[in-house]
This record gives C-alpha cells, sequence and structure tokens, in this order.
C-alpha cells in the first residue's frame, strides 16, 4: 500500500546474535542459513534489511542518548521467561568473559553452510492471513484461532493434536446447528 521496495528493521548485533544461538540450540538448520542474512525476502513479500545488524545494542542506545533522540528501553515482561530470554542471558554472561563473543557468534553463523542432499523444510504460505510459514496456518492465525474460539490449547499443541481438536470443534459446531 506504501509503495515501498524494502523495509529496514532495528535488529542490532545482539539480536542476531540471540537468534543464531536460539537457532543452533534448536538444531533449526533452515532458519539457522537466512537468519544471518543481511536482506530477507520472501514469496511476495517486501524484502526486510537490517541495517544495524554489526551495532551494538549498547552503542545503538549511547548514541541515541548523545543526540538526545527519543526512543523507549522496555522490554516485553514475558521475554525473559521466553526461550530468547535464555539465550540473550547466556550471551551477556559470555560477552563479560569474552568481549567479541557477540560478533563471533555472527561471523560463525555467516559461515555456516549446510551440505548438499540435506533436505530443508519446505516454505508454505500461511492459509489464514498469506504470510509465510512453516505449516499450513502459522503460529500467529494458529494462537488467534485458539482464542477467539476459546480453544487455548489449540495453539500450543502439535499439528496433528491441532487438527484433531480443529474437527472435534467442527463436529460440535455442527451438532450445534442441526439442533436448530
Amino acid at each position: 500500500m506504501l509503495g515501498v521496495d524494502c523495509v529496514a528493521t532495528g535488529h542490532n548485533a545482539d539480536d542476531i546474535a540471540e537468534t543464531v544461538l536460539m537457532n543452533v540450540l534448536r538444531g533449526d538448520i533452515a532458519r539457522l542459513q537466512r537468519c544471518t542474512d543481511i536482506i530477507t525476502t520472501g514469496a511476495d513479500s517486501i524484502p526486510r534489511c537490517k541495517p544495524l545488524k554489526y551495532a551494538y545494542e549498547k552503542e545503538i542506545v549511547m548514541y541515541a542518548y548523545y543526540k538526545k533522540l527519543v526512543y523507549f528501553s522496555t522490554e516485553c515482561i514475558f521475554a525473559p521467561n521466553a526461550y530468547r530470554g535464555h539465550a540473550r542471558t547466556f550471551l551477556k554472561h559470555l560477552e563479560k568473559i569474552r568481549p567479541a563473543s557477540i560478533m563471533d557468534i555472527i561471523h560463525s553463523g555467516e559461515q555456516m553452510a549446510i551440505k548438499e542432499g540435506v533436505k530443508l523444510p519446505n516454505r508454505e504460505v500461511c492459509e489464514l492471513c498469506g504470510f509465510l510459514s512453516s505449516q499450513k496456518i502459522c503460529k500467529a492465525c494458529s494462537l488467534l484461532e485458539g482464542l477467539n474460539k476459546g480453544l487455548p490449547k489449540l495453539s500450543l499443541s502439535k499439528r496433528s493434536v491441532q487438527d484433531r481438536i480443529r474437527q472435534e470443534n467442527y463436529s460440535k459446531v455442527q451438532s450445534a446447528i442441526a439442533e436448530l
């Protein structure tokens, strides 16, 4: 709608290093391969670029303070207990021991390559919203569906369980309609 060619995000070196760590720990080679790219694209989506990829978070904050820029530095209240929060804590401890660890992790992520013949998961498009997803229905839509239908377990379950819950809910709705 805006006619833009690219969206610049605020991802910094700390964010990229956390993402590399999380993908290594999860064994998510598909995301690991692309998480260090400075420009990421998807099917029919606007490319995103990360101009602050090599800038440390504390450098950005110091620059904003020095230039008297208005910024907010609040963190999501759920972040400390999220998986990323654990990666962030580990990274901060590692940085105290070895200050170059953030850049080392980024450069390591950039150098990682997938062997020929390794099958990567398919990149699909969400049936509901049309955004890229590794599943038929993306996590955001799954969460919304669970909340809207009063089925909180729907979004937290594996795909096979989600399909079963959807089918059971569909059957209940059909029965209720038939009774009317």
